[in-house]
């Protein structure tokens, strides 16, 4: 079976998320602060599921793995917190469990999106709006503002990164464009010191782009 045969590829993926999880924690031992040590998550993720795109045949392993994380991650947070500080602090009430639902946003993503509508790397395109262009928003507010919070510059900078994002892998441009507005404005709003804070950024910023993203290809006949 073709699954079976792409293990090695799980392998890789999985390795390459726990070296950014066990980055993220060296950092935060450090005394980064969590907000800016979690980055390092978020980017090794992307990096997983920009990956996962050429090195799978179909969702599945992606999904698995997704799922695999979330129940890892929420349970470390719920018997033993602090394995994955880096990414979720030290408490159990650390930053609304926005580790968890990261991964756990990219499994009806990958359902629907690579699975069902056959777009693996549109679906992916949605996943890394928020594991890079929020990681970048977060450094630059954090130089700016020395402490979580939302403003301009941060903004712009989520904006410019999902703007290179769309560029590379979205057409035409104008969607790609329209997406990412959708997203920077999902960031600003959503999150623990956002406008609505029970909704986290790390669920609505992939789940905000990809509505947007499929709406706007179904409306152009684009699938």
């Amino acid at each position: 079976m073709q699954i079976l045969r792409e293990t090695p590829f799980a392998l890789i993926i999985s390795g390459l998320v726990f070296a950014g999880l066990y980055i993220s924690n060296i950092v935060y031992d450090r005394q980064v602060p969590q907000y800016i040590s979690r980055k390092i998550g978020h980017a090794a993720g992307g990096l997983a599921y920009l990956l996962a795109v050429y090195l799978f045949s179909s969702g599945w392993w992606p999904m698995f793995l997704s799922a695999g994380f979330v129940l890892l991650l929420w349970a470390a947070r719920l018997f033993k917190p602090g394995t994955f500080r880096g990414v979720g602090g030290s408490g159990r009430t650390t930053n609304s469990m926005a580790e968890v639902w990261f991964p756990l946003s990219a499994i009806p993503l990958i359902a629907i999106g690579w699975m069902w509508l056959g777009k693996p790397v549109e679906t992916v395109v949605c996943i890394l709006f928020m594991a890079w262009g929020d990681g970048v928003t977060g450094l630059v507010r954090s130089r700016l503002y020395h402490k979580p919070a939302k403003g301009l510059w941060g903004s712009m900078a989520m904006f410019i990164i999902c703007l290179i994002i769309s560029f590379i892998f979205i057409h035409p441009f104008w969607i790609g464009l329209s997406v990412s507005i959708v997203a920077t404005v999902t960031e600003y709003a959503c999150g623990d010191v956002g406008l609505i804070t029970r909704l986290d950024d790390n669920l609505a910023i992939p789940v905000a782009s990809f509505v947007t993203l499929f709406a706007l290809l179904a409306a152009t006949g684009r699938y």
